[in-house]
């Protein structure tokens, strides 16, 4: 096939499933420009903490808000989603707070409770939801398996754009995980609006799989990155190991290079490295989660 038929064969294909590819200007739409990015805490540390003890600690440190785990195993269940998430944004709303990034374990429309869980997040303000994540069978050629993912993304790109949602999609490192190399996520997300289906750029995972290449990766997807994950991390004995922010290889770099880029949606700290698993570890954690914000705080 010549080029112009390849484009017409694949344009057809994606008319007959309903998708519609975009021009450059549309892929690299973002939401209005911000004064500052919306600073974020990712909550798995804290879900032992009570609702307004949670926005209690975070409106002291100073964040804007949190990425909330409305997942199986988080602070919200997806069978209770639609019964317990308005109380739940009440709670931080008492702090001035919102729910800036929601992390789900969705990705396709299909699974239990997850359209009931997207129509309450929606009415309650939420526009930007974490995806669960997709893995590929190693044993399998993988260009297909990217295909095959695409129809299931569609439908979650539909219903997105009924509800004024954003899916972000995490790059994960890992053999197995879709989104690790990050070229694989730019391949399976081309022909996609990035206000329906986006990219959470993640700079620990990007290092550990792309060391020092990771600037070509993230220049690659910045057009569809809708939120940013920051953490760090160094290899010890040949092995990725979570550390406070500014104490392993992520670097002054990275954040230059991000403001630089101009982008200014949510960034969201992840402090993987604490393990609180009761209320009095989560509250111990306080001043480690309020170290990791100053760092951020300093280089942005």
């Amino acid at each position: 096939m010549n080029t112009d038929r390849r484009s017409f064969v694949r344009q057809g294909a994606l008319a007959a499933a309903g998708l519609t590819t975009f021009p450059d200007a549309a892929r690299s739409a973002t939401r209005p420009a911000q004064t500052a990015n919306p600073i974020a805490f990712f909550e798995k540390t804290f879900q032992a903490l009570s609702a307004n003890e949670l926005a209690d600690a975070l409106a002291d440190i100073g964040f804007d808000g949190v990425e909330a785990t409305v997942r199986p195993g988080g602070r919200i269940e997806p069978a209770r989603a639609a019964d317990e998430l308005p109380g739940y944004v009440a709670a931080l709303a008492r702090r001035s707070l919102k729910i800036l990034v929601m992390a789900t374990g969705i990705d396709r429309v299909d699974q239990p409770h997850a359209e009931a869980t997207l129509r309450a997040a929606a009415k309650l303000g939420v526009r930007l939801y974490r995806l669960g994540g997709l893995s590929y069978d190693l044993k399998r050629p993988i260009r297909p398996q990217l295909e095959a993912f695409k129809p299931q993304l569609l439908e979650l790109a539909a219903l997105n754009r009924e509800l004024g949602l954003t899916a972000v999609y995490q790059n994960h490192a890992g053999a197995a995980h879709v989104g690790g190399p990050i070229w694989d996520l730019e391949m399976l997300l081309e022909e996609f609006d990035p206000r329906e289906i986006a990219v959470a750029y993640d700079i620990r995972h990007a290092m550990v799989e792309g060391s020092s290449a990771w600037p070509v990766s993230f220049q690659l997807i910045r057009p569809r990155i809708q939120a940013v994950y920051v953490k760090d991390f160094v290899f010890e004995i040949g092995r990725a190991k979570n550390v406070p922010m500014g104490e392993g290889h992520v670097g002054d770099k990275f954040y230059k290079t991000l403001k630089q880029s101009g982008y200014t949606g949510p960034i969201s700290i992840h402090s993987p490295y604490v393990r609180a698993k009761t209320r009095e570890e989560a509250l111990a954690a306080r001043d480690a989660v309020n170290r990791d914000f100053e760092h951020l705080k300093r280089q942005l």
